[in-house]
């Protein structure tokens, strides 16, 4: 019989004990496997999509009015090695007439091209043409609206109702964005492509447009074409031009820490394994010792017991690891589905498993082996003498080297400013728990006490083999503490948001126009329910930082309203103040623009406007939330000489006392109609902030819990163990009158124990945790105060307790059934 045979028949020995451990490696295995490959799958996907989704322009012209002539883009079409499109947006309603459908829900962005069918609008048709002159919805809207290619539909204009053919169903795409259902319609309204003459002609602005697009047929005539755009913008006097940026660190700026946080969580189910894999063959060497002496007796060298008990681990960790590897292909899938969601990324995309694949799979053969190396040496060790004399086991004295590290570790968390403190911090939880344990364990014998018989046997249990136990209520104890600080950082950055968005968001509503007429202010504060209203200007003007340009959200602010409208929090003096001290070229920065920037303040910035590129002096920091916290302010009137707008698209909205949000938005709705674009409450991006990190949080929890599944696992393993070892034990126990329920008790009390050390001692850590990382971590430059959420503790231990309850049953069910004649026939 060779290695293999003998190391299969010997893992079947122990059928349950060893399926058990297997699964344990299959978790680790997928968890690791799905996070690398999800996060890989991202890093490569996201700058590519945002490429193709707000890219596809190299150069677009704007006009310093709401609309410019159609005769600039005769001129662009013009130039040599280059494409161009005309674009013209406007807003309608759907003629509609279904029941429970609001007016607000039938909002249409109407967007015509002078040319559906090029590179710059790039559609993937699904169904129909390009080329027909109808109307081009994406299959999302279709399925919504139950329409089809050669259906009509019809749209109501302010010049009357219009019909239109749809003449094409394309993929989903940023540039027709449009809401998944009809409840989410009150949010978005759909969007739809027609012909550029199509908008003229049903708005009245025949020979009118309001951008043009440009893209070089060739990377090598970006340059030549950039000078021929810049010449032929000079000759007017109410367009310019803009380089088309795409900022990838602003767009996913929180990705990174994102990334690591999820790197963490998939590793902790490998890392748990390694626990259940040392305890299991740990205790399995202990059993073997006899068998282990005989075979050294007649012959068998150390080297030949140590390479039995490697082959056992090989097996059980090449078995792992392909089933880790087919679970992990499909969590994967998954992950990388979420993650799309949460960055709102429309794209398939492939999913880049290679370095996953290997990574995973060495991790599933190497952490195994690596955990095994203790027990193997052991083997090895075992003497034939000391095993002949039968003295009974002797109670293993903790190490105080072990406490010493592990105390250590745990303090230099203190000085890591960085969320991957988490793992010197569990490495030392870990290496002092077995005293934790044991002081644990003093405090609960007085409940247990309570318990009769029962309870009395079950405290004194927990402390017979106290490094077995202990290792496997650390199990659970560190997934435990996972919880407990990414549960918290959910919740404390979502309250630390809303605070501040309802702080900066400037008033209760801001609604978007297309552009904003004259007498559109006073009529907007005619309306009923608004107690006041503000319009305002803002540009994304082209940001020169060391040589790279990026969008900076620059808003225009007058210092007689911004303290009735704060756009910005600042402590120390009235908003109003500090706008009426900026200078001719001076403007405040947000928290998040200023860290990008890295200057100091009284230092300069420089930002494209219609004289060219021109320094602008920093004299402040604020904190705001308007464009996810990223921008600058500068007053109204150098808003307006720098930049050359002379229209406004959005208003800002206070509402009186008895007027409610949905109230607010219908009234004004009702007055305005199909001008307005869009509409968002500071109540909106609170919802929208909470779902992301809320899902990005419950894909970190999602993994933790799927590791703590393992500490499960390593219960039942433990408890079997120490039934197998009390098989003599419990049969005379039946022998003298225990009952089963007695014994049941026993064994769900020795789990209930382990639980509770666990949950206990994880909270400790994990409040550490929440303690060291508020310190430091931030998102989008928000820092948390410290603090725990009772409810959330709740949660958290419930799981705990339940998991250790639920893994306590088969063991428990095993032990009641033992019979005195097997008790006393087994060896």
């Amino acid at each position: 019989m060779n290695l293999w045979q003998i190391a299969w028949r010997n893992l079947m020995r122990r059928k349950l004990r060893t399926l058990l451990t297997i699964m344990s490696v299959m978790i680790g295995v997928s968890s690791t496997l799905g996070v690398i490959a999800s996060v890989d799958s991202a890093k490569k996907t996201l700058p590519l999509y945002l490429k193709a989704a707000f890219g596809k322009a190299d150069y677009s012209i704007f006009g310093t009015e709401a609309y410019f002539p159609e005769e600039v883009h005769q001129e662009v079409r013009k130039l040599d090695n280059a494409v161009s499109v005309a674009v013209l947006k406007q807003n309608a309603k759907l003629h509609l007439e279904q029941e429970g459908i609001t007016a607000i829900q039938k909002r249409v962005d109407l967007i015509g091209y002078s040319q559906l069918d090029t590179a710059l609008t790039d559609f993937k048709v699904i169904k129909g043409s390009l080329t027909t002159g109808g109307a081009i919805i994406t299959d999302r809207t279709a399925n919504v609206w139950k329409t089809d290619v050669g259906d009509t539909i019809s749209l109501e204009t302010d010049n009357g109702i219009r019909q239109i053919q749809v003449s094409a169903i394309v993929k989903y795409t940023v540039e027709l964005m449009g809401p998944s259902s009809w409840t989410m319609a009150r949010y978005h309204p759909w969007s739809v492509a027609i012909p550029l003459s199509d908008v003229q002609e049903w708005f009245g602005l025949s020979g009118k447009i309001e951008s043009v697009q440009i893209k070089p047929l060739h990377e090598s005539e970006a340059e030549a074409v950039r000078q021929r755009v810049d010449a032929l913008v000079k000759r007017y006097d109410h367009i310019f031009m803009q380089p088309v940026i795409i900022d990838f660190d602003s767009q996913f700026k929180d990705a990174d820490t994102f990334f690591i946080a999820l790197y963490i969580a998939g590793f902790l189910g490998i890392a748990l394994s390694a626990f259940v894999i040392f305890n299991s063959l740990y205790v399995s060497i202990e059993e073997r010792k006899k068998e282990f002496a005989a075979m050294k007796t007649i012959g068998y060298t150390t080297g030949q017991l140590q390479a039995f008990v490697l082959c056992e681990v090989l097996l059980m960790s090449v078995i792992g690891t392909a089933g880790g590897l087919v679970i992990g292909y499909g969590l994967a899938f998954l992950l990388k589905t979420l993650i799309f969601m949460l960055f709102s990324v429309h794209d398939e995309g492939s999913i880049v498993l290679t370095k996953a694949v290997i990574v995973s799979t060495l991790a599933g053969i190497l952490v195994p082996i690596a955990a095994s190396l203790y027990p193997i040496r052991k083997a090895g060790k075992v003497s034939v003498i000391e095993v002949l004399k039968e003295n009974p086991a002797k109670k293993a004295a903790l190490k105080k080297w072990q406490g010493m590290i592990g105390v250590i570790l745990i303090l230099s968390g203190f000085f890591i400013k960085h969320l991957l403190l988490i793992l010197p911090l569990l490495i030392g939880v870990a290496l002092v728990f077995p005293y934790l344990f044991q002081m644990f364990v003093v405090i609960l014998k007085p409940v247990y006490r309570l318990f009769g018989f029962s309870g009395e046997v079950a405290s004194r249990n927990l402390n017979r083999n106290l490094g077995r136990t202990s290792m496997t209520s650390v199990i659970l104890c560190l997934g435990i503490a996972m919880m407990v600080l990414m549960s918290s950082l959910n919740s404390a950055f979502i309250q630390t948001y809303e605070r501040v968005i309802y702080s900066s968001y400037g008033g209760n509503l801001d609604v978007m126009f297309h552009h904003i007429e004259k007498s559109d202010l006073e009529q907007l504060k005619n309306t009923e329910g608004v107690a006041d209203a503000q319009t305002y200007s803002l540009h994304a003007a082209i940001w020169n930082l060391q040589g790279q340009k990026r969008k900076l959200p620059v808003y225009g602010v007058g210092a007689d309203w911004i303290d009735r409208f704060p756009l910005f929090t600042v402590s120390g003096q009235k908003h109003s103040k500090l706008i009426r001290n900026l200078g001719e070229d001076e403007l405040i920065l947000d928290k998040i623009a200023y860290e990008i920037w890295g200057g100091k303040i009284g230092e300069s910035i420089s930002l494209d406007t219609l004289q060219g590129a021109r320094p602008f002096k920093v004299v402040a920091v604020v904190e705001t939330m308007k464009n996810s916290g990223y921008g600058a302010f500068m007053r109204e009137d150098r808003f307006r000489d720098s930049f050359g707008l002379k229209y406004e698209r959005n208003a800002l909205v206070l509402k009186d006392a008895n007027t409610t949000p949905l109230q607010l938005r219908e009234n004004i709705f009702d007055q305005f109609g199909v001008r307005i674009e869009e509409m968002f409450g500071p109540e909106d991006w609170v919802s929208v902030i909470g779902a992301i990190y809320t899902g990005s949080f419950g894909v970190i929890n999602f993994l933790i819990v799927l590791s703590t599944i393992i500490s499960g696992i390593g219960i039942t393993n433990t408890l079997l163990m120490n039934i197998m070892e009390r098989v003599r034990e419990l049969g005379m126990m039946r022998a003298v009158g225990v009952t089963r329920g007695q014994l049941i008790r026993i064994v769900m009390l020795e789990g209930l124990g382990i639980g509770l050390a666990a949950t206990t001692i994880g909270y400790v850590f994990g409040i550490l945790l929440i303690y060291m990382t508020s310190a430091f971590f931030e998102i989008h430059s928000l820092t948390y105060q410290f603090g725990v959420s009772g409810t959330i503790m709740l949660i958290i231990g419930s799981f705990g307790i339940l998991i250790s309850l639920i893994s306590s049953f088969v063991p428990a069910s095993r032990a009641a059934k033992t019979r005195l004649s097997e008790a006393l026939r087994y060896e």
